[in-house]
C-alpha cells in the first residue's frame, strides 16, 4: 500500500513558498513584489504533475476488483448530505489543519485563491472552464474535503469519514476505494500540524471585493468619539463586516464568529494600515469565549481622526 496516489514533487513546495512570500509582500504593501512571486508560483512542472492524474482518474486505479472490497450501494441508501455540512467542514479543518492528510502538501482554501485572483488578475489567472488557464500553485494546493470511504459506497459525511486533502488526492481518488487505489487509510496516521495558516492572512482583503455591506436592519452605530467604558476595550478585526445587527468575522482558526450588537457590544467599519475591517468595543471575555485572542486584536487608533 502507498501513502498517496502520487508522491509530491519539490516544485510543489517551491510554489507554496512563493505564494506564502507573495502574501507577506502584499501585507507589506509591496504589490510589485507580490505580483512577481505569484507569477513564480505558476510552475509548469506543478501543472503537469497534477493534470496528468486528476482528469484521467482511471489511471490511478491499481486493482479494479480487490478481494473483500466494499461495493457501491443504491442512491436511496446513501448519506443524503453529500456536500458535507459547514459545521463538519469547520471541525475537520480544525482537526487536520491546512495540510493534505494523504500526501502531506499544504493546501489553500478556494476563497483565498479568489481574493488573490481579484487582487492580482494578471499573475493569478483562473478560468473555471479551462484547467490550462488556471494558476498551477493554487490549482495544486486547492483545499478539498474528501470522503475516505466513498459516498457511493455508503461513506458518511461525518467527522470520522472526512479528511482534508489536496486537489489531486481528492479528484484523483474520485469514486474509487482505498483498496482499488492501493492507498493507506490516512486516518491511521495522526494529523501533523506544521504551523501553516493556509494563507488565511490574505482573507482580510476579501472586503475589498464586491461583498455587500448594507445591513438589512439598522446596526448599532459606534460613535466616532466613543471611549471604552469600564471593563471594555477597542478591538480591530480585519475582514469583519456588519449585517442585520451583527458583526461577523472572517474565518479565524477554522470558523467564523458573530457578535450581536447592543448597547454593550458596539461596532463600526474601520480601516487600519489600508486593511478594511470593523472596530469592536466590548468586554474581552466575549472574544475569549469565542476562541479569539483578544490581546492580538487590541486596536491602535491611527493618528488622524476616523
Amino acid at each position: 500500500m502507498r501513502r498517496c496516489i502520487k508522491e509530491p514533487i519539490p516544485e510543489i513546495f517551491a510554489a507554496w513558498d512563493a505564494m506564502s512570500a507573495a502574501v507577506d509582500e502584499h501585507l507589506k504593501g509591496n504589490r510589485a513584489g507580490a505580483e512577481e512571486l505569484f507569477r513564480q508560483a505558476d510552475l509548469p512542472a506543478v501543472w503537469n504533475w497534477l493534470n496528468s492524474s486528476w482528469i484521467d482518474v482511471k489511471r490511478n486505479v491499481v486493482e479494479m476488483n480487490p478481494p473483500g472490497d466494499t461495493k457501491a450501494i443504491p442512491k436511496s441508501e446513501r448519506d443524503p448530505d453529500r456536500n458535507i455540512a459547514q459545521n463538519i467542514r469547520a471541525a475537520v479543518l480544525e482537526r487536520d489543519g491546512y495540510r493534505c492528510r494523504y500526501c502531506g502538501i499544504p493546501v489553500v482554501h478556494a476563497d483565498i485563491r479568489k481574493i488573490a485572483a481579484k487582487l492580482y488578475p494578471e499573475s493569478v489567472v483562473w478560468d473555471s472552464r479551462d484547467p490550462k488557464k488556471q494558476h498551477a500553485g493554487f490549482q495544486c494546493l486547492w483545499l478539498q474535503f474528501d470522503h475516505v470511504e466513498p459516498h457511493s459506497h455508503g461513506g458518511k459525511s461525518s467527522i470520522e469519514n472526512v479528511v482534508i486533502s489536496c486537489a489531486l488526492c481528492n479528484f484523483g481518488k474520485d469514486r474509487f476505494t482505498l483498496r482499488q487505489l492501493h492507498v493507506e487509510d490516512p486516518r491511521l496516521r495522526e494529523p501533523e500540524h506544521i504551523g501553516y495558516d493556509g494563507l488565511e492572512r490574505l482573507r482580510a482583503f476579501a472586503t475589498l471585493t464586491a461583498r455587500p455591506r448594507k445591513a438589512k436592519k439598522p446596526a448599532v452605530a459606534l460613535p466616532r468619539s466613543v471611549s471604552p467604558t469600564a471593563g471594555t476595550a477597542r478591538y480591530f478585526i480585519p475582514g469583519a463586516w456588519i449585517s442585520s445587527g451583527y458583526l461577523l468575522t472572517p474565518v479565524i482558526e477554522g470558523k467564523s464568529r458573530w457578535f450581536k450588537l447592543s448597547d454593550e457590544v458596539q461596532a463600526k467599519h474601520a480601516v487600519r494600515d489600508g486593511v478594511e475591517g470593523c472596530l469592536l468595543v466590548c468586554r474581552p471575555e466575549l472574544l475569549v469565549r469565542r476562541g479569539i485572542d483578544a490581546d492580538q486584536l487590541l486596536d491602535v487608533p491611527p493618528t488622524h481622526q476616523e
